[in-house]
């Protein structure tokens, strides 16, 4: 017995040995202390004070911590390291507001807390929140439980049309008498919708006529006799669609709701419509034994980009479809061909309206899809092309929410390009080059110059692939990237960091979501910020305490950033100095 547990211990020593040593759990970073210290106290809209609320302190050093005021209203913090500090204070019923904001749900200017600096003066207003309320009636105006309802803010996109945001947070079902309650909303302009489906049977209903209703009374008020069929029977299916305060199906024309602080509004009723319901059937001509499934995509054609929906499923063999039931609506029918590598894609799409509830009939007719071919170029005055150049990521982003015109090109050691499977319809054209791994601080890169697409420029842009002789492209990398720095400056000469910068290009075609030539940024300090990457042209700079992320892909919002902003001009590969002076 010893001899075996000798042994035994022996073999889980050779085991322990050989096996290699498990990675050690990562010790936490600490997140830096100090001496500084931020007092404060946190008010209604009334001046008084207001107890129990949270307030919480983000720092750019990785701090972060939350208290809760006390009786009078007063919260502290201490031990900060040096820093700029954004403060923001909330409470049940009241929308979050951050110190030096002027709106509540804004990032503000925050306190740039130098070493051991105590700051004692902090004070934050939260005024009650607004509400929203109302019933959501069905077609005969009885109340509806069980109905989702989202309140929605009005705001534009970038092409400058009305759109609506979700809210977070909110979104709910209406009680057992009909009846829903927004609270805590920041002043605005909103509506309400319902985002309703059938959820009492497992899809749509008929609705029975009154023939058909009084012919099954007489039924049972008389067995023996034959029930003779109604001479006008519905046979459409029906459901609730969609709509918007009071009645609007079309999100568009939904009345708008100016809400202020504290304000409440408990007329905000919803109306049902029961509307038929239909499908879409067809068939795709044109398919072959070897063309493979048929990937078919239905999105929802809606100007409000956030109320699109979208849909995929396969066709059947012979190329036949049916759709599931559909409210009334525009749509677009996609249809794409995944045949096997030797054969060609093809494609297919048509836009539909439906609106009656009756079926409606499609035959989509495939055609074969192109081929985007093109030249990557260097053109360099530091760097040489990369070494290898199947690396470099060359972007194809169709626009309109479809499945299409998605993904990355085939690249060749000579920087050849080419993408499959195209098929018409506005899409952008993109590239990157990997870094390197240089590690010096700025070191220089390769950006985008240009891209032209069949003789046209149309870098940041997107353009339209029509049906015809396929495309071919040529993207120009440059090594000169311009920079735009500067100082923040008050009417007094005076340096201040308590500011967002933005930089906007001065061509609204250039507004798009995501776009490189749109920025923020934070000056620091001493008020001195930074863009780099910035391709040459024509921008506007402007500096404002009242900024959120969403605020750069909001028309109005950099519309009014535009009203005060002052005109600069890069050239390619400039490094220009530009002193901001608010006010001037």
């Amino acid at each position: 017995m010893k001899l075996f547990a000798l042994l035994a211990l022996c073999s889980v020593a050779i085991l322990d040995a050989q096996s290699p040593a498990r990675d050690a759990s990562p010790t936490p970073v600490a997140a830096p202390t100090g001496t500084g210290v931020l007092v404060g106290i946190v008010k209604d809209s009334d001046g008084q004070p207001l107890r129990r609320a949270l307030v919480t302190i983000d720092g750019d050093m990785r701090v972060t911590r939350s208290t809760i005021t006390d009786d009078d209203g007063k919260f502290s913090f201490g031990a900060l390291p040096a820093g700029r500090f954004t403060i923001s204070a909330e409470k049940g019923g009241y929308p979050s507001v951050s110190y030096g904001a002027k709106r509540p749900g804004r990032a503000g200017s925050g306190v740039l807390l130098t070493d051991g600096q105590q700051v004692t003066d902090i004070a934050l207003t939260l005024a009650r929140g607004g509400v929203l309320s109302g019933k959501v009636y069905d077609d005969r105006g009885q109340p509806m439980p069980g109905v989702p309802v989202q309140p929605w803010e009005i705001s534009s996109s970038l092409s400058g049309e009305r759109t609506l945001t979700y809210v977070p947070g909110n979104g709910i079902p209406t009680d057992d008498r009909g009846m829903y309650r927004f609270y805590g909303l920041p002043p605005g302009e909103y509506t309400v919708g319902t985002t309703w489906f059938y959820s009492g049977m497992n899809g749509d209903v008929r609705v029975p006529t009154d023939a058909e209703i009084s012919a099954a009374f007489a039924l049972i008020n008389n067995p023996a006799a034959a029930l003779s069929a109604p001479s006008a029977v519905d046979t459409r299916s029906y459901n609730f669609a969609r709509v918007y305060f009071p009645d609007a199906l079309d999100p568009l024309a939904a009345a708008t709701i100016h809400l202020s602080a504290g304000e409440e509004r408990d007329d905000v009723d919803v109306h049902m419509q029961l509307r038929p319901m239909s499908k879409i059937e067809g068939t795709i001509a044109g398919i072959e034994a070897n063309s493979g499934f048929v990937e078919m995509v239905l999105a929802r054609k809606d100007r409000l980009g956030a109320l699109n929906s979208t849909s995929f499923w396969s066709a059947k063999a012979d190329g036949s479809f049916t759709t599931t039931s559909l409210g009334p609506g525009d749509y677009t029918i996609f249809a794409r061909t995944h045949p096997p590598i030797s054969e060609a894609t093809m494609f297919a799409s048509q836009d539909v309206t439906i609106g009656s509830g009756d079926p409606v009939s499609v035959t989509l007719t495939l055609q074969p899809a192109m081929t985007l071919t093109g030249k990557l170029v260097f053109d360099g005055v530091i760097l040489k092309p990369p070494p290898d150049l199947t690396k470099v990521l060359v972007r194809f982003s169709s626009r309109g929410g479809l499945s299409n015109n998605n993904g990355a090109a085939k690249v060749d050691a000579a920087g050849n390009f080419s993408i499959d499977g195209v098929s018409t319809g506005s899409f952008t054209l993109g590239a990157s080059v990997p870094a390197t791994g240089n590690a010096t601080p700025d070191p220089p890169r390769w950006s985008v110059a240009s891209v032209v697409v069949d003789g046209r420029d149309v870098t940041d842009l997107p353009t339209e692939i029509t049906q015809g002789a396929s495309p071919s492209a040529a993207i120009t990398f440059t090594d000169q990237v311009s920079e735009l720095s500067g100082t923040v400056l008050t009417g007094a000469g005076q340096r201040a960091s308590d500011f967002f910068v933005v930089v906007l290009p001065a061509d609204r075609r250039y507004w798009s979501q995501q776009s490189r030539r749109i920025g923020s940024a934070r000056p620091d300090a001493t008020g001195k910020f930074i863009f780099r990457g910035l391709p040459a042209g024509d921008y506007r700079i402007a500096a404002t305490t009242d900024l959120i992320p969403g605020d750069l892909s909001d028309a109005s919002a950099l519309t009014a950033l535009l009203n005060q902003s002052t005109p600069v001009t890069l050239a390619l590969g400039e490094k220009r100095t530009f002193d901001l002076k608010i006010g001037g």
